[in-house]
């Protein structure tokens, strides 16, 4: 790494902070604790909002069917659009903002996972600016028409993407590229937190969402400035939500208890991802998605411990603090403590079923995952330590399996 080229980064990572400083994310109202789906008529009434597009994901019948009743019960108007497929696209999110548009609509209520939060987002800020493109909106602060974003209201059905506290919509087009929408006005204007909707949830998803949530977390917390006691502080407790309930919910579902710290969780990392961003790992993730249509879990599941061993002297220091205040570790030097932490890591990803390699990745696609991740990540992601292509696909190359 030149070092102009490190300078250049930490440069634009300092205008990154400023810009979301001076842009900052519309605030957000939680409703927490089993059966808040219940209080979306009266929240919806607070705000004087009088006909959401209702926005459901695949395969939600039970917590659709709460939420529809809910609505109901309050005699609220509402137009549903319940066509998403398990993948929505962009083409999906310019579908939503359609019936928005045509249905007379004044808000949006999402319910699912992070991929349909996501999608209605993008639809949302599509519906402020109808000259435009979702496509043309990608990238950060596309959307012109910041005030006319409509309000949205996420209902998250998995605990782990942080989707529902984020001013950030990913989204992917027909061929799996995946493509980012940031702007403070795509923050959900509320978030529902019930832990009863998760009852359901697919111990596939519980891997995915988990997985997700705690690269979040550990990416967060080294992108924070050091004097950030905020971000520092929560994405501990955090961590510690995570370590102790994920493996719960993933072998029988969990306790509603543990359901709700694992939403609390989730969306403690979505709301510091959005405020100090992501690093290598998240990036070197979506590229592998990108490039070989992996799941978020298992190239996740791989690629973040390697990453923060990787990073090395670089990031002992906010291991080891990160390791106390998600009481994996107490005692020891600061070089066993960033290592027990890795450990944990390693061993959640072990306990969830998950692989430690790039199974079936090759050379030629370890390079494209790589230099697509140098781009994603260069200049304007936080990490410990600035990379280049070469140093991404030393680390790739370093998992995979195939020949």
């Amino acid at each position: 790494m030149s070092l102009m080229t490190a300078v250049r980064c930490r440069m634009a990572q300092v205008f990154v902070r400023l810009g979301r400083k001076v842009h900052p994310a519309r605030k957000q109202h939680l409703e927490t604790g089993a059966g808040a789906v219940f209080a979306v008529g009266q929240l919806l009434r607070d705000r004087r909002l009088k006909k959401p597009l209702v926005v459901v994901g695949a395969g939600e019948e039970l917590p659709r069917f709460k939420l529809l009743h809910a609505l109901d019960d309050n005699d609220v108007e509402y137009a549903l659009y319940d066509a998403l497929p398990a993948f929505p696209t962009a083409e999906d999110a310019e579908r939503i903002a359609g019936a928005w548009l045509g249905q007379g609509c004044d808000s949006f209520i999402a319910l699912g996972g992070g991929r349909v939060l996501d999608a209605a987002k993008a639809a949302a800020a599509r519906c402020a600016d109808p000259s435009r493109s979702v496509m043309g909106l990608v990238g950060v602060r596309r959307v012109r028409h910041r005030r006319r974003v409509p309000a949205l209201i996420a209902i998250p059905t998995a605990a782990g993407s942080g989707a529902e506290s984020m001013a950030v919509a990913v989204i992917a087009d027909q061929t799996h590229n995946i493509f980012v929408l940031e702007d403070g006005a795509l923050m959900p204007v509320v978030a529902v937190l019930d832990p009863e909707l998760l009852a359901d949830t697919s111990r596939d998803d519980v891997a995915d969402a988990g997985i997700d949530c705690l690269c979040r977390i550990v990416e967060a917390f080294l992108a924070a400035p050091h004097g950030d006691s905020r971000v520092k502080n929560q994405m501990g407790e955090a961590a510690e939500y995570i370590f102790s309930c994920l493996e719960p919910c993933w072998n029988s579902g969990g306790t509603v208890k543990e359901r709700a710290d694992l939403l609390g969780a989730s969306r403690m990392a979505g709301w510091a991802a959005s405020a100090v961003g992501s690093g290598y790992a998240r990036a070197l993730v979506r590229a592998a998605q990108t490039v070989c249509g992996m799941d978020f879990r298992t190239a996740c599941g791989a690629i973040l411990p390697a990453v923060l061993e990787k990073y090395g002297s670089y990031a002992v220091d906010e291991l080891a603090l990160l390791a106390v205040l998600a009481d994996v570790a107490e005692g020891g030097s600061r070089e066993e403590r960033a290592q027990a932490l890795i450990e944990r890591i390693q061993g959640t990803v072990f306990r969830l079923g998950l692989p430690d390699t790039l199974e079936g990745v090759t050379a030629d696609q370890a390079a494209e995952i790589a230099d697509i991740a140098a781009a994603t990540a260069n200049p304007r992601y936080i990490s410990p330590v600035v990379w280049t292509a070469e140093d991404c696909r030393e680390l790739v190359l370093g998992l995979c399996t195939a020949e």
